[in-house]
């Protein structure tokens, strides 16, 4: 963009507003005059200065260079108010008399608001710090604090502390359409106008440093200091009520982590009582959202009962239990007396379909913003909602899982397992690695409005839909103990026949999906696995019906159809299949018999 043909370019007003500016203002002047943007005008206005006419001497010495007005004292506010309303200019742009430009300020921020192709932008950048003595002391550059996408996000560089009066250049229509500076407001009368805009305007970022801001003693906010912070108190407290729930979310992502981010900024300032405005809203929001928890169970009601009553005992008070009779050989008194006597339990009966088709038939009754999973013999930690939600609101998590301690039958604590160390994106190695415990999980409902668990298995059903979420989803992984989860020589995780089938059923599933049948080597890991469990090594060809085969490369293996590409090629991983027994358990050979045929076709 040329900046030769002054007719072409837009009218830039500096505004100096200045008190008893006798020591700082002619540096000011000089930087808005030695601006390399050529089509300026540079408005003084005098608040009534009382340096026996210091001030209006060194304004009046540049002639008509410059256009000076004097008014009675009212403060910057008023100041401010004087040079806009006298401002001829397209734009504002604001210099303390304290302060100056670098040379390329204004020419720089026009050349960026015009390549933008967006009129109504308000550019600003960072800026240097100097002392009394003009000395640089520090920088301030927003990009250090927040990403450049953050930085144009409206109002967030400004709740973030991150804007400078002096780095702004603000299209005229602002002031025309919403007002000008809040004279009642000394020292806080800039943010509560940039609010104002900012509620409504598009940001432009850069990351150059035009502006030197001095700090020294006689600024209002070291003379009037506890006017400042009672000012600024009121001030931030009126924010976090004026925002709407779309511009917090807009801002970070859900109001919780707004108000939470906001507490913690407002912690590295003097603004005690905003802070604590902060806190107070964010447990506010967190104590509102509803979690649904879903718990089948057949029989077994002391565990059941038990169960429950670890729900019952929750810091965070706002959930709904829904309980899954899945066919229990006779009704329990008791847990239909706690779902009478508290409304937040609610007792479904469904004739035995499995933990799967329970599950799901809860998540259909859920009325929770979050859903959260619990069988009937393990048990919720006291702080188990309340510490995963606010994990789950502040990292922005759809879908997350924690760590959790075993436990015996008989309820003595076992060692913890670090589960949650599997966090991110884990598709596809989770097919062959999954470590993620049922009661451990926490989602978004909607996570779980397209997906379900796969009804046709009663072991290892949770991991099948692990696994198509993880594909979607990345998962949060909250490395703390919530959960007590029980063992015992019938559990799948420990009982060999159990765990062979779920395995095989794992990998039968993903064979089924063509999504996840893309990914051989990790179901290999599944069926070999479930082939060791059974000591039954690769290289035992005694009882084989086939030759043994060496597997090949995993990574020649890049097929879309894993089932036609094992009929094709009898040297693929899968063939470990052909050395696994079925004559184990009746469950144990329909699950081999049902995997052969899948891989032979």
């Amino acid at each position: 963009m040329s900046l030769e043909a002054n007719q072409k370019l837009p009218l830039v007003s500096i505004v100096i507003p200045v008190y008893n500016g006798g020591q700082y203002m002619r540096e000011a002047i000089d930087s808005a005059l030695g601006q390399t943007y050529p089509n300026c005008e540079v408005i003084v206005v005098n608040d009534g200065s009382r340096d026996d006419g210091q001030t209006e001497e060194i304004a009046l010495s540049y002639g008509d260079r410059i256009r000076y007005f004097s008014k009675p004292n009212g403060g910057c506010g008023s100041a401010l108010n004087v040079g806009i309303a006298n401002m001829r200019g397209d734009f504002f742009s604001w210099l303390s008399h304290d302060d100056a430009y670098v040379p390329h300020k204004i020419a720089h921020q026009i050349a960026l608001h015009q390549n933008s192709e967006r009129p109504d932008a308000i550019v600003f950048c960072g800026y240097e710090l100097m002392d009394a003595t003009s000395k640089r002391t520090g920088d301030m550059r927003p990009h250090a604090v927040l990403k450049k996408n953050q930085l144009e996000t409206p109002m967030l560089p400004l709740l973030r502390g991150l804007i400078h009066g002096c780095a702004l250049l603000i299209p005229r229509k602002y002031f025309d359409e919403m007002g000008s500076f809040n004279e009642a407001l000394p020292t806080t009368q800039d943010y509560d106008l940039w609010f104002k805009f900012f509620r409504e305007a598009p940001l432009i970022y850069d990351e150059q440093l035009l502006v030197r801001s001095r700090v020294h003693p006689a600024q209002d906010t070291h003379r009037k200091w506890h006017q400042h912070i009672a000012e600024c108190n009121e001030l931030w407290t009126g924010f976090l009520h004026k925002l709407t729930d779309e511009e917090m979310t807009r801002m970070e992502g859900s109001p919780y982590r707004f108000f939470s981010r906001t507490a913690k900024f407002l912690a590295e300032t003097p603004y005690s009582e905003a802070k604590k405005k902060a806190d107070e809203l964010a447990a506010e929001r967190l104590s509102k959202t509803k979690i649904s928890i879903i718990m089948p169970f057949r029989d077994r009601f002391p565990w059941a009962i038990e169960a429950m009553q670890s729900v019952q005992s929750q810091t965070h008070i706002n959930w709904e239990l829904i309980m899954v009779d899945d066919g229990s050989s006779t009704p329990c008194i008791e847990l239909g007396e706690a779902a009478e006597a508290d409304s937040r339990i609610r007792y479904v009966l469904q004739p035995p379909k499995g933990p799967a088709a329970a599950r799901n038939n809860g998540i259909r009754h859920a009325t929770g913003e979050y859903i959260a999973f619990l069988d009937s013999d393990d048990l919720y930690e006291p702080q188990k909602l309340e510490t995963q939600l606010q994990f789950m609101e502040e990292n922005l998590c759809l879908l997350s899982h924690t760590s959790y301690q075993r436990m015996t039958t008989e309820g003595e604590l076992l060692e913890v397992i670090h589960s949650a160390k599997l966090n991110g994106n884990i598709f596809p190695a989770v097919i062959g690695t999954c470590t993620i415990a049922m009661p451990t999980v926490m989602g978004k409902k909607e996570v779980f409005q397209s997906l379900s668990f796969p009804e046709n298995n009663e072991i290892g059903e949770d991991v099948c839909l692990w696994i198509e979420l993880s594909a979607i989803h990345r998962w949060g992984g909250l490395d703390t103990s919530l959960t007590r989860v029980r063992i015992s020589d019938q559990s799948s995780a420990f009982n060999p026949q159990k765990q062979v089938v779920g395995l095989l059923n794992i990998a039968l599933y993903c064979m089924r999906h063509e999504h996840l049948a893309a990914h051989p080597t990790w179901i290999n890991r599944l069926v070999t696995a479930a082939s060791r469990i059974l000591e039954t090594p690769l290289t035992n060809a005694a009882t084989d019906s086939r030759p043994p085969v060496e597997a090949p490369n995993p990574v020649e293996h890049t097929t879309d159809n894993i089932e036609t590409d094992i009929r094709l090629d009898k040297n693929h991983p899968l063939d470990v299949i052909y050395r696994i027994p079925e004559k184990v358990s009746k469950e144990l050979g329909r699950a081999v018999r049902k995997i052969r045929k899948a891989v032979s076709g």
